[in-house]
């Protein structure tokens, strides 16, 4: 069975929660685009439907038992590609350090070249590990995200009440890239997690 025939012709694919996921993708450029224009307000407003999202179509594929071959392959990869995004706009923004991609790249290119390339596109087990990796490091770059957003409107106005929101702004974005970096440890926690995951499976196909 190719990998097309497994994901669009051995159940139903055309569920609401496929299309929830595939609507978070599509706002992934968006994203991009305000962060790199420096429309911080606005870009916080598209990664928080981003966000409710990624929790939403899991939601209502479980109430609604709307599961599909698809979405079980999409969600955990939306995942990937959402974060991918993500730290990609950061970067290219100013927003976090450069080192912070290759580090959240270098994993998720090694698995998924395993998993599409050994394992005939094996999807990736759902973890609690990964969950809270994936949180960690949205909640982190939000903080950036807010503190960017407080200092560019503090601007160069001046007044205690500037000095003081430019120094909240700075904090807070100290506590996100102290988030981030330990969301960065549980990505590779998580990475190592998926790999013997994908090992198990190829043994399992061997022995069959």
């Amino acid at each position: 069975m190719t990998l097309v025939d497994k994901l669009f012709r051995q159940d139903e694919w055309r569920t609401v929660p496929n299309a929830i996921s595939a609507a978070r993708l599509l706002l992934l450029p968006v994203f991009l685009v305000l962060i790199v224009g420096q429309h911080y307000w606005s870009a916080m407003v598209v990664i928080a439907v981003v966000f409710v999202t990624d929790f939403l179509d899991g939601f209502i594929a479980r109430r609604t038992n709307t599961t599909s071959e698809l979405g079980r392959w999409l969600d955990p990869v939306a995942d990937r590609i959402t974060v991918i995004v993500v730290v990609i706009a950061f970067v290219a923004g100013g927003l976090v350090p450069w080192p912070v991609l290759p580090l959240l790249l270098v994993p998720d290119l090694l698995l998924s070249a395993y998993a599409l390339f050994v394992l005939a596109g094996a999807s990736f087990p759902v973890t609690w590990v990964g969950k809270i990796r994936t949180a960690l490091i949205f909640v982190g770059l939000l903080l950036v995200l807010v503190a960017a957003a407080v200092v560019d409107q503090v601007g160069g106005s001046a007044g205690a009440a500037s000095s003081s929101l430019g120094d909240a702004g700075a904090v807070t974005r100290t506590i996100g890239l102290v988030v981030l970096w330990v969301g960065l440890v549980g990505h590779w926690v998580a990475a190592a997690l998926y790999a013997a995951a994908l090992v198990r499976t190829r043994r399992a196909r061997r022995s069959a």
